[in-house]
């Protein structure tokens, strides 16, 4: 599902029209991404938590120097679903073919 959509498919849930759908995504990613960059924890019942933290520096290899470089530690982003959405999802798959 892709963000269009995903708006389409609020807009005839919620009843609204498509740019009010939009407005209204676009809100709550804004304030996700916020949340996030504060360093804060967003939880989302019944559907999982996200959290940012730094990664760890590593060091890289540089081939014109021959010399290993360090590389800055970077902002990752973790998703960790709730039991409820993974046991949705499971129920959800295909059976597989063997």
């Amino acid at each position: 599902m892709n963000t269009t959509e995903m708006i389409k498919t609020l807009a005839a849930r919620m009843q609204i029209t498509q740019k009010q759908a939009r407005r209204h995504l676009h809100d709550m990613l804004a304030a996700l991404s916020v949340s996030l960059q504060k360093g804060e924890k967003v939880v989302l019942r019944n559907f999982g938590a996200l959290s940012a933290a730094p990664s760890k520096p590593i060091r890289t290899y540089d081939a014109a120097t021959k010399e290993f470089v360090p590389a800055p530690s970077k902002i990752e982003i973790f998703f960790r679903p709730y039991k409820r959405l993974k046991d949705y999802v499971e129920a959800r798959k295909p059976a597989r073919e063997e």
